[in-house]
C-alpha cells in the first residue's frame, strides 16, 4: 500500500452544529491516485444498487411465477405438458395443435379472446391449454423495470371448488373464495380446466350447484377484456343444461373453438379381465 501526498477534502463531520472537513489521504492504486473513503463509498453505493435491483426484478418475477407455485390442480403430470410433448396420431389432433399454437401467436401480438376446447376425455384438451399457458408465460426483461412479464393461472374447476369448500371450516387454508377469485380475476392468461365434471358424470343430467355458478360467475365477470381458454368434456346442449344460459353465454363470448369430434380417450387400455 502506497500513499501519496496529497489529500482528499470532500468528506467531512459534525462538531457541534458545523460540519467540519476530515482530510483523507490519498493512496496510489493500479497506478491512479485515488480516496480509499471516496474508493469504499462507491462500492457500497454500487452494492446497494445491485440489491435493489435484485428486489426489484424479484418483484417483477412474481407475475411469471404464478402459474407454477400458485395453479391449483391434483393432477401434476398436466405440469410437464408442452406443445413438444403433445403427441399426435390423427389428423385432428395435428389440426387442432397447429390450431392452438396459432392462436397463442394471436394473443402475444395482444389479440384478445376466449378460446374453448371441446371433446371426449382423454384426447389431451388439458395438455395442449396447459401447453398454451406454458408458451404465454413470458419472463420480464431484466434490463426493462416497466417489464412485468405475464402471469398465467392453470384451475381444474373442481379441485378449485373443493379447495374453496375446503377453507369453510379449516381457518389455516388460503384458498377462501375471495382468494381464488381474486387471482383467477388478476392474471393475464387463465385456464378454468374440465367445465362440467364438478357435478359427476357427463351423463349426468345434474345441473351445477349455485356455488359453481357463483365462481364461474366472478371468473366470466372479472376477465371481460382478458383470455380465458376453458375445456370441457360436455357438448352444447349439456353445457347449457348444467348452466344458466346467462353463464354460458358469457363462457362462450368472442370464444375460438378447438373441438375433438374424431379423437377419443388416449388413455383407454385393454384390460385383462
Amino acid at each position: 500500500m502506497t500513499f501519496h501526498s496529497d489529500f482528499c477534502e470532500k468528506h467531512t463531520y459534525t462538531r457541534g452544529n458545523k460540519d467540519v472537513v476530515k482530510p483523507v489521504r490519498m493512496m496510489i492504486l493500479n497506478g491512479n491516485v485515488v480516496c480509499p473513503r471516496c474508493e469504499l463509498e462507491a462500492d457500497e453505493k454500487k452494492l446497494q444498487r445491485d440489491l435493489e435491483s435484485q428486489i426489484e426484478f424479484s418483484q417483477r418475477t412474481k407475475n411469471f411465477n404464478t402459474l407454477e407455485k400458485r395453479s391449483i390442480f391434483r393432477d401434476r403430470t398436466i405440469a410437464q405438458a408442452t406443445f413438444d410433448n403433445y403427441k399426435v396420431a390423427e389428423p385432428e389432433e395435428t389440426a387442432n395443435k397447429r390450431r392452438m399454437m396459432e392462436m397463442v401467436g394471436y394473443l402475444k401480438q395482444g389479440e384478445v379472446f376466449n378460446i374453448f376446447l371441446q371433446g371426449h376425455p382423454g384426447v389431451g384438451k388439458s395438455h395442449l391449454a396447459y401447453a398454451a399457458l406454458k408458451a404465454l408465460n413470458v419472463p420480464p426483461d431484466p434490463d426493462n423495470p416497466e417489464d412485468m412479464g405475464k402471469s398465467c393461472l392453470f384451475v381444474n374447476l373442481a379441485d378449485a371448488a373443493f379447495a374453496i369448500q375446503d377453507s369453510f371450516h379449516n381457518k389455516e387454508s388460503k384458498f377462501t373464495q375471495g382468494y381464488v377469485t381474486g387471482l383467477i380475476g388478476d392474471v393475464d392468461y387463465l385456464v378454468v380446466d374440465d367445465i362440467g365434471a364438478e357435478t359427476g358424470s357427463e351423463h349426468s343430467k345434474s345441473e351445477a350447484t349455485n356455488f359453481i355458478h357463483k365462481i364461474l360467475y366472478a371468473v366470466t365477470s372479472a376477465r371481460q377484456d382478458k383470455a380465458t381458454i376453458y375445456t370441457s368434456n360436455l357438448t352444447g346442449d349439456k353445457l347449457k343444461q348444467m348452466y344458466d344460459t346467462k353463464l354460458v353465454s358469457r363462457m362462450t363470448k368472442r370464444s375460438k373453438y378447438i373441438l375433438f369430434k374424431e379423437t377419443f380417450d388416449k388413455r383407454d387400455e385393454e384390460l385383462p379381465f
